[in-house]
């Protein structure tokens, strides 16, 4: 008996960081609010279990701000018809909405929707106040 809760606890040990990994949607991210904006992409991260996207934005005193976008795992992006190298090249600027980060954390969203440079858009995740897919 005593073996056998060793063997349990040693698994709940050893799983446990993969479960407190992962997180919510709306325990990371405000999804009762988006935000928009218009940069560069300036680096992929096309990874899982969150590809991310990191866009910079040019702000009215001429600096730069990078944007942290948290996505989904790459199987997800390429069915919904994006592959890495439509998000990064030639400096052409994309469209992005985006829940924010909850919290103090700035410069940091989950991705909604992208206007690509060729004019395609691709939805993600459905908009503030709707019910998520």
């Amino acid at each position: 008996m005593i073996r056998s809760k060793r063997v349990v606890l040693a698994i709940i040990a050893t799983g446990s960081p993969l479960v407190m990994a992962h997180h919510s949607l709306s325990g990371q991210f405000d999804t009762t609010k988006s935000f928009q904006i218009t940069g560069v992409v300036s680096r992929v991260d096309w990874v899982n279990p969150h590809t991310q996207v990191y866009v910079d934005v040019k702000q009215a005193n001429g600096s730069l701000v990078t944007y942290k976008l948290e996505s989904l795992p790459v199987a997800m992006m390429r069915k919904s018809g994006l592959s890495k190298s439509d998000l990064v090249g030639e400096g052409r600027p994309v469209v992005i909405d985006a829940y924010p980060a909850r919290g103090d954390t700035p410069h940091l969203g989950y991705l909604l929707h992208i206007k690509l440079p060729d004019g395609r858009e691709i939805q993600f995740t459905k908009g503030p106040g709707t019910e998520q897919p």
